[in-house]
């Protein structure tokens, strides 16, 4: 599909363009993410406030709260990252004017997330802030030991077989554990170079093994692993893990919290076609960059 594919190269530039510019910029930069998701978060709140749950419901999402995103996993992602975020510097604040700030950022962020209905989301809030906790109270090895089981429960979630198990993944997940099914057939397939950028959906019609649409894996890693193989995934790799080394060294708690809980929600959905969740994740990552490379010019 080479529309698809384009639009993916254009959207993966516009990613690195950002992550690259701001990588040069220090200082107030996840104060900037901080305020970026509040005012999203308020504006959603603030609209449920005035106008009460949508009449009629929506078809796909019901009366959870969804907007300005369209989507309420996507703002139940930014709510997440907010909220690593925020009670990491809830934690360091010094002040009382700081400490007020914060807790209102915190309960608005968990208000949000609960008015998604998100369970990605509060996976993703609760592994964030877990690392971000063990990372500000000095427990690095703790730190590290959350990343890595996170990281294998959701390996192991991704690779769980559709079959005799479909029923009760569906009841848990949606129709997500089909998703994963179909993008590993494709994987099983072309496990070197996949079969192109954007072409998940092309799996699915070809496949479709429910009676429902989707253009994408709900899964950024096992989408890209589907349609441009372990080369891409590999590519994925080196833009995504070199935040994670500062992270888990310590360098900035907040940051690293809202990283990791963007890296994991990004596991269960298509974060990465929502350009508010990824900026606010690629941001936290560059924010460890920023920090290392400064803590690096002092020595």
């Amino acid at each position: 599909d080479p529309a698809g594919s384009v639009l993916e190269a254009q959207r993966t530039l516009v990613y690195l363009t950002l992550v690259l510019a701001a990588a040069m910029v220090a200082g107030s930069l996840l104060t900037g993410v901080l305020a970026g998701i509040g005012v999203v978060c308020a504006y959603a709140v603030g609209q449920r406030l005035v106008e009460g749950p949508p009449e009629p419901p929506d078809p796909f999402e019901g009366t959870l709260l969804q907007e300005p995103l369209g989507y309420a996993n996507g703002l139940g992602a930014l709510a997440a990252i907010g909220l690593a975020v925020v009670i990491a510097r809830l934690l360091s604040a010094r002040s009382l004017r700081e400490r007020a700030l914060h807790f209102t950022l915190a309960s608005l962020f968990l208000v949000t997330l609960l008015l998604t209905g998100s369970r990605g989301g509060v996976v993703a809030a609760l592994v964030g802030t877990a690392v971000a906790v063990a990372l500000r109270s000095g427990r690095l090895r703790l730190a590290r030991g959350i990343g890595a089981v996170a990281a294998l429960v959701l390996v192991v979630a991704l690779a769980l077989p559709v079959g005799s198990l479909a029923d009760d993944l569906a009841e848990r997940g949606g129709d997500r554990p089909w998703y994963w099914h179909v993008a590993w057939e494709e994987v099983a397939e072309a496990p070197l170079a996949g079969k192109g950028a954007g072409t998940f959906y092309l799996a699915w019609l070809e496949r479709q093994p429910i009676p429902t649409g989707t253009l994408d894996a709900h899964s950024l890693y096992l989408e890209l692993l589907s349609e441009l193989g372990l080369v891409g995934l590999a590519l994925l790799g080196l833009a995504l893990v070199p935040p994670l080394l500062p992270a888990f060294r310590g360098v900035d708690a907040a940051a690293a919290g809202g990283y990791v809980a963007f890296l994991v929600h990004a596991a269960l959905d298509w974060d990465w076609e929502l350009p508010a969740v990824t900026v606010a994740g690629l941001l936290c990552g560059a924010t460890l960059l920023v920090r290392e490379r400064a803590s690096s010019a002092r020595e």
